[in-house]
């Protein structure tokens, strides 16, 4: 098998000159594969389609401008003033 693909330049420039370079992006990839057979196994095929339309979700409401760092600091400050009137 064969894979192309780019490399961003700051990342290009830094593995110029590694020799086994092939051989390590081989061995990543096959601890990868690994990884998601455990992964496979560890979840059910319902619980990675709920992650995948959360991801799907995510990057619609990010496309349409929607701040997740904002909108996490409002849930924290509503939070805290819940809290101190306790």
């Amino acid at each position: 098998m064969s894979i192309t693909f780019d490399i961003p330049a700051d990342v290009q420039a830094g593995v110029e000159g590694i020799s086994d370079l092939n051989l390590r992006v081989a061995l990543y990839l096959r601890h990868e594969a690994q990884l998601e057979a455990v992964r496979r196994q560890r979840h059910s095929a319902q619980a990675r389609e709920i992650v995948a339309e959360a991801v799907r979700q995510a990057e619609i409401e990010k496309a349409a401008g929607f701040d997740g760092d904002e909108s996490f600091a409002q849930l924290r400050q509503a939070h805290q003033n819940i809290t101190e009137r306790l």
